[in-house]
């Protein structure tokens, strides 16, 4: 039985809308846009163990997919958590193609790109205990005495995988997918003493996603080191692929091609709001619209649902639920 639904990703979207303002020549454009599809792959990888897990489920057997909690002041984001009487289980999904080599001494796991660049990681059993020991800290907190289990499977059917340094043996929680039923069920089998009530796993399914935080972005602009003098001002035109369109005639309309973009605008609101600052003021918005009367973005803002706050010249505009760190 599910009892949390998966949400899509908001950093894979936002990343890809973040390079939209961003020069093509910027090395940092393409590190954001290659994140995202890192991502969006891993989503897919995420659905493919759902299908594995479903004949599991059952009222012991409750399955939560993609959960994010607070831990050691930033989050995890767990990709499947498996409740039972016996155990939780948290699974890492892991959706990478080609040869992948796992270094546990250096903490590691890195594949050599086509372009000659070398993609590298977290190795993901210490990914997995970070995932661990923040869902044992919330099971403290409800008193709930349940071992936590971890099982990482490789979901591309093109993956190789191989230990290097001095550790030649893979972790045993890490698999490919063709054998994570196998796994799953061996624990299932294994014996372990009940911890608690059957009749109690739903109570703690809900007060469990009572946790739950919304997915976080910690700062970006560092860490893919962009300026914010940077980005490009602009609104996006979906037929053009360009940031193409200004406000005329009450609407933003193409440059290009002259088609309308209503809602596009909003996109670079999201981008400011969620990369730049958590609030924005009217001087601020028409400059990354393109606009030239405080009375347009004052409008447009409030039609795109920001928030307003203080009742003074200095008025500035938020996102009312924001995904930003602080």
């Amino acid at each position: 039985m599910i009892f949390h639904e998966r949400k899509p990703s908001i950093r894979a979207h936002a990343y890809e809308l973040l390079s939209r303002h961003l020069p093509e020549n910027l090395p940092a454009k393409t590190s954001l846009l290659k994140e995202a599809s890192i991502i969006r792959a891993g989503e897919f990888g995420e659905k493919l163990i759902d299908q594995l897990l479903l004949p599991f489920g059952s009222d012991e057997f409750l399955i939560g997919l993609n959960l994010t909690f607070p831990f050691d002041g930033e989050t995890i984001q767990i990709d499947h958590l498996v409740l039972t009487p016996s155990f939780a289980l948290t699974i890492e999904t892991k959706h990478i193609k080609g040869h992948v080599k796992l270094d546990l001494e250096n903490e590691q796991m890195y594949r050599h790109e086509p372009d000659g660049s070398i993609f590298t990681s977290t190795h993901p059993p210490l990914q997995a205990e970070r995932h661990r020991k923040g869902l044992l800290q919330i099971f403290n907190k409800m008193n709930v005495d349940l071992p936590v289990y971890s099982l990482i499977p490789f979901t591309h059917s093109t993956v190789h995988l191989e230990a290097v340094g001095s550790y030649t043996v893979l972790p045993q929680e890490i698999c490919r997918s063709g054998r994570f039923t196998m796994k799953l069920r061996e624990l299932c089998e294994s014996g372990l003493p009940q911890k608690i009530s059957p009749l109690a796993l739903p109570q703690i399914a809900d007060t469990l996603k009572t946790y739950t935080v919304n997915e976080k972005i910690y700062h970006t602009l560092d860490r893919f080191n962009i300026s914010k003098s940077q980005l490009i001002p602009g609104v996006w035109c979906h037929f053009c692929s360009e940031l193409s369109c200004i406000w005329t005639g009450r609407r933003f309309r193409c440059q290009l091609c002259r088609e309308p973009n209503d809602e596009t605008y909003q996109d670079t609101l999201f981008v400011y709001l969620t990369f730049v600052s958590e609030s924005i003021a009217n001087k601020q918005a028409r400059i990354m619209l393109n606009l030239t009367r405080p009375g347009t973005a004052r409008i447009l803002m409030l039609k795109a649902g920001l928030e307003p706050f203080h009742k003074t010249s200095k008025r500035f505009y938020r996102i009312r639920k924001s995904i930003r760190a602080n």
